[in-house]
């Protein structure tokens, strides 16, 4: 929870980030214990070939959707269908593998990341989701760097070609009045070479402190921080591996409303310099931190 740095990447924004659940429901009651209004269930669906009609997948997830960003929860709903590799993810350690980063230009990211050595590949997703009259079909393009550039989760950046389906007023409104996705937290083995890479990714210079290297994006901020800061940056964190995304920082408009509701549903909470601080057991296996902050504009 740093001042933000001065040079932020043009474009380019933290849209949401995911946490994989071995037990969907679960973890959905743990968000709303936490204050978060979760959106109904959706499954993921993707045509197998660019060509091919839209088929269902194993996957589904429910989202706080905040008026900046949001938080995905995914589980596994049929493993019969393609799972996506959920199963893989959650064997290493369950909590936040997503880290998706929004952008207003898909071609011409995609082409900056191809030159920049990320060989991107592009896809189209989509996922059915109620609406106040019916229902519709919200669309995404979803553009990839290959696995092993970025190891630090399921890292791209993301396209919304229906943002009005996805952020419906009616559930922007939260009872721990969460307003924004401030901030992520990775832990990662060698910071200056994370850093290097995600400034080359998201086209961006860092902000550095005493183990850590902060990017301001156009909204949100990834942190990157050294495995031996942890002690001082994340007290209480123990990475399952490395690199792990360990944390995320919601803005909240109140937090003293965020508290009562906390205390009322029996979450333990940590003051923290900022905020409060919620334990990754209690937060589907990643720390969480409030802090107060004005609702965003637009």
């Amino acid at each position: 929870m740093q001042q933000a740095a001065p040079t932020s990447a043009v474009g380019v924004n933290l849209d949401h980030i995911g946490l994989f659940s071995h037990d969907l429901a679960a973890t959905a009651r743990q968000f709303e214990a936490l204050g978060f209004l979760l959106t109904p269930q959706s499954q993921h669906a993707r045509p197998p070939t660019p060509d091919a009609p839209i088929a269902l997948r194993g996957t589904a997830n429910r989202c706080a959707m905040l008026r900046q960003g949001y938080i995905e929860l995914l589980g596994v709903v049929d493993p019969t269908l393609d799972t996506l590799g959920v199963p893989e993810a959650l064997a290493r350690y369950a909590g936040l593998h997503i880290l998706a980063f929004g952008l207003d230009d898909a071609a011409a990211q995609e082409a900056r990341l191809q030159a920049e050595g990320f060989a991107p590949t592009r896809t189209i997703l989509e996922r059915r989701l109620n609406l106040p009259q019916g229902s519709g079909q919200a669309r995404f393009i979803q553009v990839r760097p290959r696995a092993d550039a970025l190891p630090e989760g399921r890292v791209f950046m993301l396209h919304h070609e229906t943002p009005e389906l996805v952020w419906q007023p009616r559930y922007l409104d939260h009872p721990n009045t969460a307003v924004g996705l401030a901030e992520t937290t990775v832990v990662v083995p060698d910071l200056d070479e994370a850093a290097m890479r995600y400034q080359r990714y998201l086209g961006a210079a860092a902000q550095s402190g005493p183990g850590y290297r902060r990017f301001a994006l156009s909204h949100g901020a990834l942190r990157l921080v050294a495995a031996d800061a942890l002690d001082t940056l994340l007290p209480g964190v123990r990475p399952p591996c490395l690199p792990f995304p360990a944390a995320a920082t919601i803005a909240v408009a109140s937090l003293a409303t965020a508290l009562a509701h906390l205390r009322a549903h029996g979450v333990p909470v940590e003051p923290c310099p900022g905020g409060m601080r919620i334990a990754p057991d209690a937060a589907g296996g990643m720390a969480l931190f409030f802090q107060e902050s004005p609702a965003p504009r637009g």
